[in-house]
């Protein structure tokens, strides 16, 4: 058994493929992965396995993207645990959810900055507010204005990461544990550091990418952010 307590946050693999139409996919829209999607799962766990990290449990959320996404890492760990988490599901984007995302860009835009909207507000000027909001989102998981309706999910997020954390501390030490979830979840695991670190670099998982928290000393802190397996 390792001495090292792991958490290792990992986002599902990709949902479209190269050509399609790229949709703001939430909880109420249940894909799965594309044939790239399972290989960057296989891959996960190929590159984990191949770096000595024998994970013990995989949690996930039980949307099928993930759920494939588990199973994939899995395959490098055949005596791991599967468990499903429902905290670990996505958030639902309400009316942006199953949009096409310039769509969304556009109406975060608009929502955005509504008092700097006018007669001569060219569309490409409200994509650009709505890129930087979702930019902030990225990178600080600062909600854009148009998802104020996400507030007390995102704030009930990082209590939920901060138990599961502990859980795992208290339950699993020692030992390795995979979460598998999507980009709007893992963001807010940076909760279960202490205040003032954060991972390097935006907060945003790639696709089948992961990030790595170790436990030592009754503190968490990240070893790895955005790990993306080659292909």
């Amino acid at each position: 058994m390792s001495e090292v307590t792991r958490l290792i946050v990992v986002r599902h693999g990709n949902t479209f493929n190269s050509g399609d139409v790229i949709l703001r996919v939430g909880s109420a829209t249940d894909i799965p992965l594309t044939e790239t999607g399972m290989r960057q799962a296989y891959a996960a766990g190929e590159l984990l396995a191949s770096e000595g990290i024998n994970v013990d449990v995989i949690f996930h959320a039980p949307l099928q993207r993930t759920s494939q996404s588990a199973v994939g890492i899995a395959a490098s760990f055949p005596d791991a645990v599967l468990q499903e988490a429902e905290f670990l599901t996505e958030l639902d984007y309400g009316n942006d959810d199953g949009k096409p995302e310039d769509e969304v860009v556009i109406r975060l835009g608009m929502v955005e900055n509504p008092g700097m909207i006018t007669a001569d507000t060219t569309l490409d000027e409200v994509r650009s507010a709505g890129k930087a909001a979702l930019k902030r989102w990225d990178s600080e998981a600062v909600l854009p204005a148009g998802w104020h309706f996400l507030a007390d999910r995102a704030a009930q997020l990082e209590a939920d990461w901060l138990e599961f954390a502990g859980m795992v501390a208290s339950e699993y030490a020692g030992k390795t544990v995979v979460a598998v979830t999507s980009n709007g979840i893992a963001r807010f695991s940076k909760a279960i550091l202490p205040p003032g670190e954060l991972p390097e670099g935006s907060l945003k998982l790639a696709t089948g990418a992961f990030g790595i928290y170790e436990y030592s000393e009754g503190k968490w802190k990240n070893t790895q952010w955005n790990i993306r397996p080659q292909l």
